[in-house]
């Protein structure tokens, strides 16, 4: 993978828990919780517009609810 682009040092959250749903409520507590505040945030949220869109390019969500969280919930 090192193809990948250097600024996207963390895996979207699809692929640090599979199988889980943007509303699962493990993003809520324990270690996905802490996941999500203190590595997920902070990354996506410096990411520029136009660095998101090239994100969501090489990490495409795998359904159209990831999607929704990702471009309109978790900007």
């Amino acid at each position: 993978m090192s193809d990948h682009n250097p600024n996207f040092s963390v895996q979207p959250p699809w692929i640090e828990y599979p199988g889980k749903e943007p509303t699962w409520g493990g993003w809520r507590q324990g270690y996905s919780e802490g996941w999500l505040d203190d590595i997920w945030f902070p990354f996506w949220r410096k990411l520029t517009p136009e660095e998101k869109s090239a994100y969501l390019e090489e990490f495409p969500p795998p359904d159209e609810d990831w999607l929704l969280y990702m471009t309109e919930y978790w900007k």
